[in-house]
């Protein structure tokens, strides 16, 4: 009777059903070769082969238990999807993957702060087809040139301060800082455009060579685009002061009183474009004023140095009044440009401007 029990065992554990091979999860479901991917499942315990679409792939059943399993993408495996089938002793489990090419990176975004329509470069590594760019992680921006290490983009419009995201064949990179949308708010380009377009609106005082006539040229200096603003002149009083010109609010047609500007003085910058043209001694008092609010001078002073046309960009933050108080950007209503003997030459002084605006960086 011992023995026909142990052969009735023996025969049962030989018969146990071997089940079909089940997947649960996935991950990742996409990546570069060599990625190692975590599969969990049921009755995974005897793999007899895998395969990548129609390619065998090798393995070591060292590498799985019954309830999971880890594997490397194969490096001989061709980018793109593929059907993975697992065949154990219980049948066969399915899914699919898709292999990329190596992840994107991102390593710089220049200039950090831009307008929308401006072209921007990001640079970076595994830049590979397909790509999308989204500038503060949804508005979608337009490629303009692609290489595997760098793009040109178009800023578009709707963006905000937020990272820069590329998606890219082999995933997703985002920029290691934050991108700045601005707002430029053109004064006077002094070919008609702006809000202090015409001239005529501007008030000239003290000893300037100039007058609402005679202020604009379009020579000597040689222009960057049109016309510009010239103001030149001797200290022949004997006070420093020459004078200069200003911006004029309240002249008929206007329908504002201020700027615009929405920003904080952190966030603002008086910008203009300034030449010497050979008076190397020059310098100019830059005056803001309040509409509505403190009735004293906001002011900065700068030597107009360096060869040719000069970008000058000049927070707000550096326009403080008697009382070391900082302008308010959105009462801005006056700009002032005055010519100063500040080194005693009792020369002549002479500073060309061009390209008056206000950036906001939003």
């Amino acid at each position: 009777m011992v023995v026909l029990a142990l052969a009735v065992i023996q025969f049962s554990a030989c018969d146990k059903e071997v089940l079909p091979p089940v997947i649960n999860s996935v991950d990742p479901v996409a990546a570069p070769a060599e990625t190692l991917i975590t599969i969990e499942g049921e009755n995974l315990a005897t793999i007899r082969s895998i395969n990548f679409s129609d390619q065998v792939v090798n393995f070591n059943t060292a590498f799985n238990a019954d309830n999971a399993l880890l594997m490397r993408v194969p490096t001989n495996v061709p980018v793109g999807m593929h059907e993975v089938v697992i065949t154990t002793d219980g049948g066969e489990a399915k899914f699919d993957f898709t292999v990329t090419l190596d992840p994107p990176a991102i390593f710089e975004v220049n200039p950090l702060s831009a307008q929308p329509g401006d072209i921007i470069g990001i640079k970076g590594k595994n830049f590979f087809e397909p790509l999308t760019v989204y500038f503060h992680d949804s508005v979608q921006a337009e490629i303009i040139w692609a290489a595997e290490d760098s793009l040109q983009v178009q800023v578009p419009e709707g963006t905000e301060k937020g990272r820069i995201v590329v998606e890219a064949n082999g995933g997703t990179a985002i920029s290691p800082r934050d991108f700045f949308s601005q707002n430029t708010i053109l004064v006077n380009d002094f070919d008609g455009n702006g809000l202090r377009a015409e001239t005529n609106r501007w008030i000239f005082v003290g000893e300037v060579d100039q007058t609402p006539v005679t202020a604009v040229h379009s020579a000597d200096p040689a222009p960057l685009d049109g016309n510009f603003l010239k103001l030149s002149g001797s200290d022949v009083l004997d006070i420093s002061w020459i004078g200069g010109a200003q911006t004029h609010y309240g002249a008929p047609g206007d329908d504002f009183v201020t700027f615009g500007i929405t920003t904080q003085p952190s966030n603002t910058f008086l910008e203009m474009d300034v030449h010497n043209n050979g008076r190397e001694e020059t310098h100019i008092i830059l005056i803001l004023l309040e509409h509505e609010g403190a009735t004293a001078d906001f002011t900065h002073t700068i030597k107009v140095d360096g060869e040719g046309w000069q970008r000058i960009s000049i927070p707000l933050t550096r326009f403080i009044d008697i009382n070391d108080q900082v302008i308010d950007p959105t009462k801005v209503r006056t700009l002032k440009i005055h010519l100063i003997d500040q080194e005693n030459t009792n020369g002549l002084l002479e500073v060309n401007v061009d390209n008056i605006s206000f950036l906001e960086v939003l």
